[in-house]
């Protein structure tokens, strides 16, 4: 009993003596000095309107939504053609080409960003990007997987003959028109290891999980896939970004780093160029 209570008062000077030396530590960080441009943009060989986003990092302890950069000068060229981006809305820092711009492909086209003040001692801001060829999709085809999950999957399969290069590729899948793979997690990146060279008769490069509303298909829905010919830069980020996004278990995973992009003097973000191919299928019911 004796040893208990000693036990007892022990700890209770450990505890004590713990939250005595507790003190509060102010951390100065000077938001001017470490400030980040991070840059959204990309530019493909579709004609359409293309976008750029500008927006700013705030410190680590801010509650604040990082703000967008505005009045920015930004401009996408290549050797012998260049187009200027204007802000739409004014003050959101979204900048749109012209809606019948198209990129060509075998060009290296460059993103040019001047603001009209600087951005962690930097106001001038430039990043690179090819378009590459790409083989244009046979087909698609869909699938529904009735035992996975809830109401079962649709699986998007592509066939295409990929060409007996390194390559890598990004999916995006519409219904009636509609992208619902919109968020960066969803989207499939991909290297061509696998298959390089071959046909890919039918590899699945999509599900759509049916208990999900956004994701859900009906008899007569239009599935479209566009594919899109990305470089392994882009491809390296997209690939750092969605793992530094993801689930991470503090046991196993590495510390957290900044994603490496292709934007000059210190900025955040990338600026990707690519070709695309596209290919629809009609939604027919699933056969028992």
């Amino acid at each position: 009993m004796i040893n208990k209570v000693k036990n007892l008062i022990a700890i209770s000077v450990v505890v004590i003596f713990t939250f005595s030396c507790t003190e509060r530590i102010d951390i100065n960080l000077d938001q001017q000095k470490y400030a980040r441009l991070v840059v959204e943009g990309e530019f493909s060989s579709d004609t359409m309107t293309h976008k750029v986003v500008l927006t700013r990092t705030e410190d680590y302890f801010s509650n604040t939504i990082p703000g967008r950069v505005s009045n920015a000068q930004i401009s996408i060229s290549s050797i012998d053609e260049e187009y200027e981006l204007s802000e739409t809305p004014e003050n959101s820092g979204v900048y749109l080409t012209d809606s019948l711009v198209a990129g060509t492909i075998g060009k290296e086209y460059t993103l040019r960003i001047l603001l009209d003040e600087e951005i962690g001692g930097a106001s001038e801001y430039t990043a690179q990007s090819k378009i590459n060829p790409i083989s244009e999709l046979d087909s698609i085809a869909l699938e529904f997987h009735q035992d996975w999950g809830k109401e079962g999957f649709w699986e998007v399969k592509c066939y295409v003959l990929d060409p007996p290069t390194e390559d890598y590729y990004m999916f995006h899948i519409y219904r009636n028109g509609v992208l619902i793979n919109d968020t960066i997690e969803q989207v499939f990146v991909v290297d061509d290891l696998l298959y390089n060279g071959n046909y890919t008769n039918g590899i699945g490069v999509g599900f759509l999980d049916q208990s999900k509303e956004n994701q859900k298909l009906i008899p007569g829905d239009k599935v479209s896939l566009r594919v899109a010919r990305i470089t392994k830069e882009y491809t390296n980020f997209l690939w750092q970004l969605q793992e530094e996004i993801s689930f991470q278990t503090p046991l196993f995973s590495g510390p957290p780093a900044n994603v490496e992009g292709n934007i000059s003097n210190g900025a955040f973000g990338a600026f990707g160029a690519y070709s695309t191919s596209y290919a629809s299928k009609i939604v027919i019911p699933p056969t028992e």
